[in-house]
Formats: C-alpha cells, structure tokens, sequence
C-alpha cells in the first residue's frame, strides 16, 4: 500500500503529502508540498504538479479530501472552480485505488488517531468514550461533520452543515443579518468563515458609517491585535459567538456527548484571543437545553494537517476491505 498519497484540497490550499507507513494507528507523512488552488485551472493539473516534485516510487493509491459534497462519480467543489470525474482521474494517473471524501468527513475521521499533544481544552467537561463527537471548523469556508459509534468502529457522518441557515442571536447579528439576507439566502457560512469574517466587518462598517472595508480576514486580525482596533474587535467576537452558536447546534444535533472538536485554520492561530472570547458563554446558552450543554467538552485540534490523517485512514480501510 504504501507510499500512497493524501490531499487536503480547500478554497485556498491543496495540500498533499505521500504516507510511508502507520504505526500504532499513526500515520507517517513524507514529502509535504502546500500549492495555490488559484494558480491551477484544474485539479488534475494541480496533482500533476505535485507528483512532478515527489520523489521516489510512484504511488498507486490516493485519498482526496476536499471542499463539497461528494456524491457519485463527478466532483464539483464548492469554494474553488474545479470539476472532475474519479474514474477519469484514477484512469489518466494509473491509481489502483483513488477515492474522494468530503474535508470535514476526513477531519473527523482523523480524531480517533489524534494525540493528546494535537488538541487543548477550550471548554471543560466529560466526554462519553461511545458517544457521538461533532466536528466544526472556520477556515475558507466552514465545515460540520460527526463521528458516530458503530458496532465495532467509528462511523463518519460527512454533511454540509456551513449551508444551514445563519442564527443571530443578538440585535447586533441581527442587524449584520438583515443587511446580508436582503442579498439573498444567508447561510452560517457566509458570516461563519474566513470570507464570513470580511462579510461581519464590512457589514459592522456599513451600519455604522465607518469608512473602513476590508478584503481579507488577515487585515481584520492585524486591525484587531496590532491596533485595537473597535471595529476589528467587534467583529473577532462577533466571529467566536458564531462559532459557538453553530458548535452548540451542531452538539444538539449529534448527541455529542463524546464531545465538541474545532479544526480549520482560523482557531489555532488565535487560541488566547479565542480563549478570551464569548465563545464558551455562546455555547452553552441553549435555553431549556442548558443543562444538556453543560457538561460537553470542547477541544480545539492542534494538528496541522489532520484531514490527511484521516485520509490516510480512510484509504487505509478502503484498501484492506477489498
């Protein structure tokens, strides 16, 4: 089986690495490369790409974990304007195995091979070893998934919980949500993300008159922490409540009593200020569902390239059921 080769392909990054083997459920990564989605017209030319710069054997299989709904034969990803066919694919690179899951399925899949060094606790509590576990990420977009205890391992429950309607909870969300919702349908993502956080600015900025725009949630991080800026304040709060609204919905959904996980790239660069946030208060607020919500832990992952873990575990059962 090995080397085979994973992928974490979102809006902004594909990344790609080969596996050279797995050890106590720990998967070894190789020859790492992170390439621009937006310099590639097509996904095939982007792995070409990539296979060009390996060396060594050429690998047989591949687990593509991407943006978007995975159903069927045909991919069309969400935040990046690819479009291709797995059988085509597994046909012109000459893979013997080559399958695609949706980013937060692999995400999730991950969490039983994490360490205890690749998470830290953002909120305390009890997690049941056999209960259920969400996963929710800010990163480009915003992923929700859920694992699943079967009768003998963990079942990944893969969706596109960013695309559920956007929750305001407070006259501020309110109004941010009634100027968005008159562009059209306002889905968690749109305000949940790291397009979501440029949306909240911006949106903040027309309401009260401020001149300001910004293009990039990097500008609001450096507006917020560098220059304490209010505005820029304002929204990383905004922003954390949010992610605590669509993690708490996503622990009443699942049962996840086995616990909350946080991935995408936003969290982990900002942990303190996270820390800090109404994150944990937004979270636990559930009305009558309180008391259900009280004892939940939340972890944040720390790894930083979990969703190829869990492709290479994904690809490593595909392979030894056949």
């Amino acid at each position: 089986m090995y080397p085979c080769l994973v992928a974490d392909i979102g809006g902004t990054n594909a990344r790609f690495s080969l596996v050279t083997g797995c050890d106590n459920g720990q998967y070894q990564l190789s020859q790492n490369h992170d390439l621009r989605t937006g310099e590639f017209p097509t996904f095939e030319s982007c792995l070409q790409t990539y296979l060009d710069m390996i060396d060594g054997p050429r690998p047989v299989s591949a687990c593509i974990a991407l943006a978007g709904p995975v159903v069927g034969d045909e991919i069309l990803m969400t935040n990046v304007s690819w479009r291709f066919s797995q059988s085509s694919v597994r046909q012109q690179f000459g893979f013997e195995v080559f399958c695609v899951l949706n980013d937060f399925a692999a995400l999730a899949n991950s969490v039983p091979h994490l360490q205890e060094a690749d998470l830290t606790t953002i909120v305390q509590g009890v997690s049941n070893p056999a209960a259920a576990k969400a996963i929710v990420g800010p990163g480009t977009g915003l992923g929700v998934a859920a694992l699943v205890r079967g009768k003998d391992e963990w079942v990944v429950v893969p969706g596109e919980g960013g695309h559920v309607a956007y929750a305001a909870q407070n006259p501020r969300e309110m109004a941010v949500a009634a100027l968005m919702q008159a562009r059209g349908y306002l889905c968690a993502e749109a305000l949940i993300s790291g397009r979501g956080m440029v949306n909240l600015f911006n949106s903040l900025a027309e309401i009260d008159g401020h001149p300001h725009r910004v293009d990039e949630a990097s500008e609001i991080v450096t507006l917020a922490w560098e220059q304490q800026d209010s505005l820029a304040l304002e929204t990383w709060e905004m922003f954390c409540q949010g992610v605590g609204t669509v993690a708490s919905d996503a622990a009443l959904m699942y049962n996840a009593k086995g616990g909350v996980y946080l991935g995408g790239g936003i969290l982990p660069r900002n942990i303190e200020a996270f820390r800090q946030s109404g994150f944990e208060a937004r979270f636990k607020e559930k009305g009558i569902q309180r008391g259900f919500m009280e004892n939940i832990p939340v972890y944040l992952i720390l790894h930083k390239h979990p969703a190829l873990i869990g492709a290479a575990a994904w690809l490593d059962d595909l392979t030894r059921n056949r």
